[in-house]
């Protein structure tokens, strides 16, 4: 009997780190996105400093439920200082996003991703979140927050 409970137990035990586990794997998933973004800058706008061949993304926070999709836009890199990679949208995925319930969105990140050319030079990223300023609706930062300009130093 008492061997009986010990096989029970050890099964449930390896059936709770297989969950925990699983669960781990869906959740790195969901919040790590699918493109390298090799070294995040985060700021708001200003000075980035990258060594040539140095992969490299701009990180934005948005809430896309209410309608923030960030693009790149004019004036696009020189691609003689930087190649534009790709962007995609990863999603925050907090206590409120596990239980799926309507109107429970933590946001995300949007992360635009460059590689740095081989040669030093100097050109700018800027980025945009269209439906903030069309709807005439501001992040705290106030409304120039809307667009953000970072100038790239490859050298």
């Amino acid at each position: 009997m008492k061997k009986k409970w010990q096989r029970i137990l050890l099964v449930a035990v390896v059936l709770l780190v297989v969950a925990g586990a699983a669960g781990a794997v869906v959740i790195d998933r969901m919040t790590t996105g699918k493109l390298d973004h090799g070294t995040v800058f985060t700021a708001a706008s200003g000075e980035l400093r990258v060594k040539p061949g140095q992969l490299f993304s701009v990180e934005v926070s948005a809430h896309r439920v209410r309608g923030d999709v960030w693009t790149e836009t004019d004036p696009t890199p020189d691609p003689a200082v930087v190649q534009t990679v790709g962007d995609e949208y990863v999603r925050s995925v907090g206590l409120a996003n596990l239980g799926g319930a309507i109107g429970s969105d933590s946001g995300g990140h949007y992360y635009f991703v460059f590689r740095a050319a081989q040669n030093p030079g100097r050109t700018a990223v800027t980025l945009h979140v269209d439906y903030r300023d069309h709807a005439g609706m501001t992040f705290s930062g106030g409304p120039e927050q809307t667009r953000r300009q970072f100038t790239v130093n490859v050298g």
